[in-house]
């Protein structure tokens, strides 16, 4: 059997394969949009936008308490002939979101004039920024949709509907109002829209995937029983979430809304290697978590090919965009240049993010969720501290090296752990293909 023959019928390869091409065709669509803004707004404005983009993010994200962590687990988990059952966990998510996306939509509209003063320094309108609350609702539709894709083993479906509708959306927006984006101060607004209208957008793409047809009995959770299931993975997400952006968060305490766009650009290339993680992510968890399952006498040699995968994958792409970071950065616009050694910093350090990722899946397919959060918890004080000692200082360089000695951390420690808790729990010799 040829090389090529091996390969292509190698399903993790394939199956990472095309989710790295549609993890790719999103990073290419939100890199456009993130391109156009900074080249048609001021600095200033721009890094209005992207701190707004980052608050809904994070917002819906903790609106979510982890029911898409949950879906992931629960959905994957099943066997292919519960298809009515995957539907009901996605319908009543869906019922639990609505409640808790209207909580914290209220929480937003109260806290607006806040925000405003102590993130975007009084440069957004206080109506628009209280408009924005809004897209939390749909923000957290298009990520259960998704969540619930990747659950099903789709992950190419999946990659697509959570970074690529909501780039189309605010692309095609923009060019329906191109004569007005630039002089009108348009981009807020749109940025908005968009996400309500790829929120709808994600809800029929997911259609097709839905078995409702009644029966009598139907065994999936109630919507109270996602909450409380949660709850517990709640943290990971939380504490994943902060990892990535608290540096810009703390940027646009410390410094101006400019910092905030220099950084926010660096981190967003920076990001190109978490985009690849992401593919390997959504093509490796649900199948890691059906081996488990069903074919456990091939979960060691599965686990170490999908390490060796990760780390080769990321230690290239690294490498690259180290060659690339100056082009990559003058891209956005010439002023954009200055933040080479905040990209070089950041690249390395969401190299030593990805070397942990298999590793952190056993510790939630285990059940062992809570010493993930200890390790999570720890980090985020660990960034904290970091970042209020050296972003005052060193400014956008600052806030890059505090990530790069949180991700070390984090991954030591995750590593150690693993290791000490035994997760595969076998001490048989390791074949890797």
């Amino acid at each position: 059997m040829s090389l090529l023959q091996k390969v292509l019928n190698n399903s993790l390869l394939v199956n990472s394969f095309l989710s790295i091409i549609a993890r790719f065709t999103g990073v290419a669509l939100n890199f456009t949009a993130s391109i156009v803004i900074t080249r048609l707004l001021d600095m200033s404005e721009a890094g209005v936008i992207f701190m707004l983009m980052l608050f809904v993010t994070g917002v819906s994200l903790i609106s979510r308490i982890g029911v898409d962590q949950l879906i992931v687990k629960s959905v994957a988990s099943l066997a292919d002939d519960h298809a009515q059952q995957r539907s009901h966990i996605l319908i009543n998510s869906y019922k639990l979101l609505a409640v808790t996306s209207f909580v914290f939509i209220l929480i937003w509209f109260i806290a607006s004039p806040w925000i405003r003063d102590t993130f975007f320094h009084n440069e957004i309108a206080l109506n628009e920024l209280r408009l924005a609350g809004i897209s939390l609702l749909f923000f957290n539709l298009i990520t259960t949709n998704s969540f619930y894709l990747k659950g099903l083993k789709r992950s190419s479906s999946s990659v697509l509907v959570q970074n690529a509708l909501p780039a189309i959306s605010y692309l095609l927006l923009i060019g329906l109002f191109w004569t007005a984006f630039k002089d009108n101060q348009l981009g807020v607004n749109l940025y908005i829209f968009s996400i309500i209208l790829a929120g709808i957008l994600s809800v029929f793409v997911v259609l097709p995937h839905l078995s409702l047809k009644k029966q009598a009995s139907i065994d999936a959770p109630s919507p109270f029983k996602l909450f409380k299931d949660s709850i517990p993975l709640a943290p990971i997400s939380y504490s994943a979430f902060l990892m990535l952006w608290v540096d810009t968060l703390m940027v646009g305490y410390y410094l101006q809304n400019e910092a905030v766009a220099l950084y926010n650009v660096a981190a967003k290339i920076s990001f190109i290697s978490l985009f690849f993680l992401g593919a390997l992510d959504a093509t490796i968890y649900p199948r890691l978590l059906s081996i488990f399952h069903h074919k456990k006498e091939k979960l060691q040699r599965f686990f170490w090919q999908s390490t060796i995968l990760v780390v080769a994958l990321l230690f290239g792409v690294t490498l690259l965009m180290l060659a690339l970071a100056y082009w990559l950065l003058f891209i956005f616009g010439d002023q954009y240049v200055s933040a080479k050694i905040t990209l070089i910093i950041l690249l390395l350090a969401q190299f030593f993010r990805a070397t942990s990722l298999t590793f952190s899946f056993m510790f939630i397919i285990r059940d062992k969720v809570r010493y993930l959060n200890t390790v999570l918890l720890l980090a985020l004080v660990v960034d904290l501290i970091c970042n209020i000692l050296l972003v005052p200082k060193y400014g956008i360089e600052g806030a890059a090296s505090a990530t790069l000695i949180t991700n070390v951390f984090l991954s030591m420690v995750i590593v150690i752990l693993f290791l000490s808790h035994k997760l595969l729990s076998t001490t048989e010799k390791i074949e890797v293909a």
